[in-house]
């Protein structure tokens, strides 16, 4: 059988303002088999000298922890670095309807961060590769696009995320 796994290759966290809290290569537990260069923009060099995974874990669960975390299509970063933050804490741009709204878009349908970023902010983004930080920062000029209309979309205590903390 073929098991296909996802890990943090590299972490990029900015605050509010788009500065640097934290950026690194980090370097899987398991051997990386496909690099996904295009879309990760992480090559073999990268990792050579890249911070171990249970290392690097506990650095970035420091910038994260009890904060408001703000990013796009957040649940696979989760995921890769275990984590469950309170879902009132997570602002994410690729589940904002104010930000669909914004940009013209159908709101049924989950918008790309490059997508959102060309119509809403006039900028493109991963043009020529994949970088983290660019990302982080991108997402966090939507938020602040947003960010007055953020609670309007739905009431968090009717939504089932809301309470799976307890389950």
């Amino acid at each position: 059988a073929v098991v296909s796994t996802q890990s943090t290759g590299r972490c990029s966290v900015v605050d509010y303002a788009g500065e640097i809290l934290f950026d690194g290569y980090v370097r899987p537990i398991q051997p990386v088999t496909d690099y996904r260069t295009r879309w990760s923009g992480i090559k073999p060099k990268h990792l050579t000298s890249a911070t171990p995974m249970v290392e690097a874990r506990k650095l970035i669960l420091r910038h994260l922890k009890g904060k408001y975390l703000v990013g796009h299509d957040l649940q696979n970063d989760f995921q890769a670095l275990n984590f469950k933050p309170h879902p009132a804490l997570v602002k994410d741009t690729s589940k904002c309807i104010a930000l669909r709204h914004l940009a013209g878009l159908d709101v049924k349908r989950k918008p790309s961060l490059r997508l959102l970023t060309r119509l809403i902010r006039g900028k493109d983004i991963q043009s020529a590769s994949h970088c983290s930080i660019e990302d982080a920062r991108a997402a966090m000029a939507l938020f602040k696009a947003a960010e007055d209309n953020w609670e309007d979309q739905t009431n968090p205590f009717l939504d089932d995320s809301y309470w799976a903390h307890l389950t």
